[in-house]
């Protein structure tokens, strides 16, 4: 009691300030204390699903509920405790959640007798959307999937059914693209999920309203797939521009852009050649004929056979002479070619490359100067950009090489990513840090002063201490008693006052501390 009496007296002596900023200081250090711990009793949360969908988000949410399990949601992720997260994910994991978006064949686990036909047909194709989606889902590129199905009901009553339709809706990864194959085995897979659905029949959206597929399929998908050839190539030209005048001119010093037409048709070339000088006997046949020596007689016919006639003048028959036949049948090297020459063939190419110039720094003005390129510099940097891309002259080539200041890039900050590391360990390491740190102030400005309240002498004591320690006291004391020393008297006075010399020295102590 006398402990509380002495801080209460203590404390009733301080001016309206320092009370203030007594009672200030102990709730702040107080608060301080009381939040350190509770931060340090904070469990640390990490991510149990991330990119769920809506249905999948409030089944685990309602389930993390019924297991009384804190949560977190932030956008599309959940969050847990750290210690739990992977008993977690086994548990939903055997209840069949996440189930990747949308209602599956799941929805006939639980049948009711009362169900009609109308809500089992409408079940059915609710599932069946949905497995088509989960299905679409397991691409590497696509993100979120949707499928509708416009499947129209069977009557004995229509003539000509109307045929099912179906569209599919992607919303692809960041920096992410479907492939021509991968859109014709989206689509045919639909197709194939539905009874008489026609893969023309299926339409496949992306996210920023870009038709994939259209009616004529076969032709929209080679332009796809000539545009996606096209750009391959281009970047390929472009990048070995920029590898191969960089380590020239300098990092970041060089932008190329290259447009390359191509040869879209399919070209088929069938090409025979003969060499004249390569001639080589393949057969020979020859004929020879003898000649007829000439004879005389007469007249032919009747008349030169009738006895008294005269008889007309005779006539000489002319010999044959001899014939000589000779055929040689050569045969002439020749080479025979074909060619199929498919589509994606230059056909011309042009490119245009911007390079930066030098910066020399003025003495005078410490400015940096803008210094262009020499025309041989240009010159010598076309003919290596030429060389890099295979410059045909003969095929319509262009090229351009034009030297113009870039702008300032701002410097990249290197050692952001390095405090990014760094935070999170200084704020593990001051959450052990700061309650030690507040206990230790809370020690030195409010329980030390408190304790060299409770322990001072009071008011009378110093009094007396004050008047044995005076200088005229002594003296008169001598005076009185000259044969006693002034050890003695305090030897005296503590013997006939053992309490109060006590709690003297008490007091001497402590303010020597």
């Amino acid at each position: 009691m006398a402990v509380l009496d002495r801080i209460t007296d203590w404390f009733k002596e301080l001016s309206l300030l320092k009370k203030l900023l007594l009672l200030g200081g102990v709730t702040l250090s107080l608060a301080t204390i009381i939040l350190v711990f509770l931060l340090i009793q904070k469990p640390n949360y990490q991510v149990l699903y991330t990119n769920l969908s809506d249905e999948d988000a409030g089944a685990i949410t309602q389930k993390l509920k019924d297991l009384k399990i804190p949560y977190k949601i932030e956008g599309k992720t959940i969050k847990v405790p750290d210690d739990k997260v992977h008993d977690l994910r086994i548990q939903l994991a055997s209840q069949g959640l996440p189930q990747g978006g949308g209602v599956g064949f799941e929805v006939f686990d639980k049948t009711d007798i009362s169900t009609t036909d109308f809500v089992q047909k409408l079940n059915y194709k609710r599932a069946l959307q949905g497995e088509l989606a989960r299905t679409i889902k397991a691409l590497p590129e696509i993100e979120q999937c949707r499928v509708h199905l416009a499947v129209p009901e069977k009557s004995v009553f229509v003539r000509t059914a109307e045929k099912p339709k179906a569209s599919v809706f992607v919303k692809l990864k960041s920096n992410k693209r479907l492939s021509k194959g991968q859109v014709d085995g989206i689509v045919h897979l639909v197709a194939s999920s539905v009874e008489g659905l026609d893969p023309k029949d299926v339409t496949v959206v992306d996210s920023k309203g870009e038709l994939l597929t259209s009616v004529s399929d076969e032709t929209i998908g080679l332009t796809h797939s000539q545009i996606e050839k096209q750009q391959l190539i281009e970047k390929d030209m472009e990048q070995r521009i920029i590898s191969m005048l960089e380590p020239v001119i300098g990092k970041n010093k060089v932008r190329a852009k290259v447009a390359v037409t191509l040869n879209l048709a399919k070209v088929e070339k069938t090409e025979e050649k003969y060499d004249p000088e390569g001639q080589v006997i393949r057969s020979e046949q020859r004929n020879m004929e003898k000649s007829i020596s000439g004879a005389t007689g007469g007249a032919p016919g009747v008349t030169s056979n009738i006895p008294g006639k005269p008889q007309p003048q005779s006539t000489a028959i002319k010999g044959q002479t001899d014939k000589k036949n000779e055929v040689i049948n050569y045969e002439i090297t020749k080479t025979v070619s074909h060619q199929i020459v498919g589509p994606g063939e230059i056909k011309r190419l042009s490119a245009a490359v911007l390079v930066d110039g030098n910066y020399v720094t003025q003495q005078d003005t410490k400015e940096m100067k803008y210094v262009p390129r020499t025309e041989d510099e240009i010159k010598q940097y076309e003919e290596m950009a030429k060389r890099a891309i295979g410059f045909i002259p003969e095929r319509g080539d262009d090229i351009k090489v034009v030297n113009m200041p870039f702008e300032p890039q701002p410097t990249e900050d290197v050692t952001q990513p390095e405090k990014k590391e760094i935070l999170p360990i200084i704020f593990e390491f001051a959450k052990y840090l700061l309650p030690i740190v507040a206990i230790v102030l809370f020690f030195l400005f409010i329980v030390r002063p408190l304790i060299k309240v409770a322990t001072a002498p009071k008011p009378e004591e110093k009094a007396a201490l004050a008047e044995l320690t005076r200088p005229e006291l002594e003296a008169e004391k001598t005076k009185q008693l000259p044969s006693k020393s002034p050890k003695e008297i305090v030897v005296e006075w503590a013997k006939a006052n053992p309490q109060e010399a006590a709690n003297l020295i008490k007091g001497w102590i402590s303010e020597k501390q």
